[in-house]
């Protein structure tokens, strides 16, 4: 038997391509073998994932499906009559996209169609997170579960000078977010506090925003760019593309603070990564995020950027604050790490 996995895409870095990483990696521990497939690989990642039409099923091999977004993966697999397993990683609304990208927008209407076909033809769901749960329950799907995603943050192989500084105030601020150049991640509006924190405190601060942007949502990048030069950003703000992990463990490295505004998330793993490299999360309560942080980070209903600026700097002019910030993000993370298990994967494969 193998467990063949399979999504839309894969991309070395994205959160679902490491989910798949890390699930091989599981349960070839527990000596099952199989592939990744996707419709969309990079030639620089085909030493990890195959493309789809290169998938050989056989009847006793089973299928788990990542879904995010609708593909032709979909269809592919209703062909074969095996065991079939979903594992939700939300899909984002289609009207962030509508305004910069209407083929992308069609595709995550379709995906959210998808959820009804999978509900009848797969015999087992999960989902990353409850949010993502809550969404499938709501369609009807029957005894689904959380089954959290695994993070292998080993390959860092953090020392103290990654991590040195981190738990002092009177820092040069450097915020840091990751995450795709997307309009739901709201890259606009951390150039807009930007302006504001420059207004506030002074052009003494850096912002960085590391990401894949897709080429066909050039006009959102194209727009935050923009918006650099037209605010007087240039020296301060930085839009950064994808890059590897040792680069990605060096600005992480480099950055004492994480500052999300994302207004739609399945999960954020960056969260996560920030935690582990003892940035200070900041997040916009919005989706998965308030789950995802639990009681850690430091939470934001508003886009108030005013109030939001003097909030942050508590942060950096108080070391008691900071410290306790950071020790709540590190219980928060150490629980997270030991829920995960691959056990409900193996169970369902079982049976």
């Amino acid at each position: 038997m193998n467990i063949h996995q399979f999504s839309a895409g894969f991309q070395l870095g994205d959160a679902i391509s490491q989910e798949m990483l890390e699930i091989k990696r599981l349960l070839a521990k527990e000596n099952y073998e199989g592939k990744i497939f996707a419709e969309n690989v990079l030639s620089s990642d085909r030493k990890f994932a195959e493309k789809l039409t290169k998938a050989n099923i056989k009847p006793e091999d089973v299928i788990v499906y990542h879904h995010s977004i609708h593909s032709k993966v979909l269809d592919f697999l209703l062909q074969f009559p095996n065991k079939k397993i979903l594992i939700y990683h939300n899909v984002t609304p289609e009207s962030f996209f509508e305004d910069y990208d209407l083929r992308f927008s069609y595709l995550l209407r379709k995906g959210r169609e998808d959820l009804t076909v999978i509900k009848n033809h797969f015999q087992h769901s999960f989902a990353v997170s409850q949010f993502n749960l809550n969404e499938l329950i709501h369609l009807g799907f029957k005894q689904s579960r959380v089954f959290p995603l695994h993070l292998n943050f080993q390959k860092w192989n953090l020392n103290s000078e990654d991590i040195k500084s981190k738990t002092h105030s009177n820092q040069t601020p450097s915020f840091l977010f990751v995450g795709r150049i997307a309009p739901n991640k709201c890259q606009d509006d951390l150039i807009r506090f930007a302006r504001t924190w420059k207004s506030n405190y002074g052009k003494n601060f850096s912002l960085r925003m590391l990401g894949f942007c897709n080429p066909d949502q050039q006009s959102y990048l194209d727009e935050l760019n923009f918006m650099i030069t037209q605010l007087d950003l240039q020296e301060e703000v930085k839009i950064i593309p994808y890059v590897d992990e040792s680069m990605l463990k060096k600005i992480y490295s480099e950055s004492n603070l994480f500052l999300s505004m994302s207004e739609h998330e399945g999960f954020c793993v960056p969260l996560m990564e920030a935690m582990h490299f003892q940035l200070p999360v900041v997040a916009y309560a919005a989706g998965a995020v308030p789950e995802t942080l639990g009681e850690a980070g430091i939470l934001f209903q508003s886009k108030d950027f005013d109030q939001l600026a003097k909030e942050i700097d508590k942060i950096f002019q108080k070391n008691e604050y900071r410290n306790k910030v950071l020790f709540q993000q590190n219980q928060r993370l150490n629980s997270y790490l030991k829920s995960t298990s691959i056990l409900p994967l193996l169970e369902v494969i079982k049976s």
